[in-house]
């Protein structure tokens, strides 16, 4: 959508030149914050939100139209295996011990750093299309240290704001008994460390813990943990995703009592999934500060999960962030996982007849928070990140408020959480450096499908002496982009 005014200029035309100011008018802001949403102006500087009213002076900034659209902070997934990429579509119809023996057995291994780079470049490049502009990878394939440079570069090379997750050194995915008294050392950590030391920058780092007395003992899992605050980075680990799948162990309900007792729980861990959790569990994770990540549309519908626990955290005094968790198994966008939160929730205390004590339900703006400021906050960067007030961040996107399936905007959270589609995002900002514009990611994607074009050939067309039980690509998928 073009202006008739000649003194604004279009979003499509905007400079955004970190040198000069730029001041977005008359646009839809949803803040996130206690100022709500209104139609008003947001003012970038220097690649941060410089301040935000119903109406700003211009001074010397570029003046940019901003009418046409719904201005709100950037998505943060808190946990997706973007490496994972290329398993899309798989998992539909698996429990996860079918993942373990006909996925991670049959294929894991087959991974080099040229998968690992070209699967976690498409994956980011994808969640930026999203308007997903932070994703922790979860790097659970990285093997070696040259898969583990992959990673990171591919990171670096999609553009975004990223979080890499330090794997599962050795072959921890298909050979689950070989390691599971062996805590990863600290060396390895500190190397992850040493590349990526802040937290601030644009591509972090962080610590992906093992679940204890599934995937690892309580000892180790307890020794990796002193690793992680020894080398000073946060954690995220997956809790009771083994659980509900029957697999040995102490009893679901049990893990997160068991990490309190071996004295685990801090404020600097993130528990993913929580399926089978107690109460009592979630009362021991708010007591230590800790926060939560819901994969709520793989929750849902894949076999051997739990539906996801949101009433049941919220009750507990823990707002959730969300994530994907794979494409193997859910859709690439925020605004799917934002509307699966809100509908299950919706179902389950309707089923149940147990709305919450203050007579209220899951709100639009509670699972837009979610995807926003209560991501931040599990990554550790509400500070930062989240929300469109002054001194933030400009982790911005815009989204059209003229297609068919917008119009007309009423209220301007519904159309975000259950109207707008990834064809609705114009423009996504990263520290104010637009990085997808008039509806189109600015990275050139000719390299990229190549890329992804030899490494899924060699994977699954090429492949030889796989078992029998392994998944397989439809043979109609054949050839499709190889020339």
């Amino acid at each position: 959508m073009t202006t008739t005014d000649p003194d604004l200029i279009a979003l499509g035309d905007a400079r955004f030149d970190p040198a000069r100011p730029t001041l977005i008018t008359d646009t839809i802001v949803v803040t996130g914050t206690a100022q709500g949403t209104f139609r008003g102006d947001v003012l970038l500087r220097d690649g941060k939100i410089a301040d935000v009213a119903p109406h700003l002076e211009a001074g010397d900034a570029e003046v940019v139209d901003g009418s046409p659209y719904i201005l709100c902070a950037g998505f943060i997934d808190t946990h997706r295996h973007l490496w994972q990429t290329f398993y899309k579509g798989f998992v539909y119809d698996m429990g996860l011990l079918d993942v373990f023996a006909n996925l991670y057995g049959p294929y894991s291994t087959r991974f080099t750093a040229d998968d690992i780079y070209a699967a976690t470049l498409l994956g980011r490049l994808t969640a930026l299309d999203a308007g997903i502009t932070t994703v922790l990878d979860w790097a659970h394939n990285v093997t070696t240290v040259d898969m583990e440079d992959a990673g990171i570069q591919a990171l670096r090379d999609a553009g975004g704001r990223s979080i890499f997750g330090h794997g599962y050194v050795g072959d921890r995915l298909s050979d689950v008994a070989r390691y599971h008294d062996e805590p990863r050392t600290l060396d390895a950590a500190r190397r992850t460390r040493d590349k990526l030391p802040d937290d601030d920058a644009l591509i972090s780092s962080c610590y992906l813990g093992l679940e204890p007395d599934y995937l690892i003992s309580m000892q180790a899992c307890r020794r990796e943990f002193e690793v992680a605050r020894e080398v000073g980075m946060r954690m995220s680990i997956h809790i009771n995703s083994m659980g509900s799948d029957g697999a040995g162990g102490v009893a679901p309900a049990d893990t997160l009592v068991a990490m309190h007792e071996a004295g685990l729980m801090g404020d600097d861990v993130t528990y993913v999934h929580l399926s089978g959790s107690t109460d009592k569990g979630f009362a021991l994770i708010a007591d230590t500060g800790g926060t939560a990540s819901l994969s709520p549309q793989v929750e849902a519908h894949v076999p051997s999960f739990t539906l996801p626990p949101t009433g049941r955290l919220l009750a507990a005094g823990i707002r959730p962030s969300l994530s994907l968790d794979s494409p193997a198994a859910g859709s690439e966008d925020f605004f799917s996982q934002m509307r699966a939160t809100f509908d299950v929730e919706r179902t389950v205390a309707q089923n149940n007849f147990e709305p919450r004590e203050d007579g209220s339900g899951i709100t639009l703006s509670d699972v837009f928070e979610f995807a926003t400021v209560e991501g931040a906050r599990a990554i550790g960067q509400q500070h930062r990140l989240g929300t469109v007030e002054a001194g933030k961040v400009a982790d911005l996107q815009f989204i059209r408020t003229d297609s068919p399936n917008m119009m007309p905007v009423l209220d301007p959270m519904a159309a975000l959480v259950f109207h707008a589609n990834i064809g609705d995002i114009d423009t996504v900002l990263v520290g104010g450096t637009p990085v997808k514009r008039d509806g189109r990611l600015l990275a050139d994607l000719t390299p990229v499908q190549r890329l992804v074009e030899e490494s899924v050939a060699r994977l699954y067309w090429e492949a030889k002496d796989l078992p029998d039980s392994a998944a397989r690509p439809s043979d109609a998928a054949q050839g499709l982009f190889c020339s």
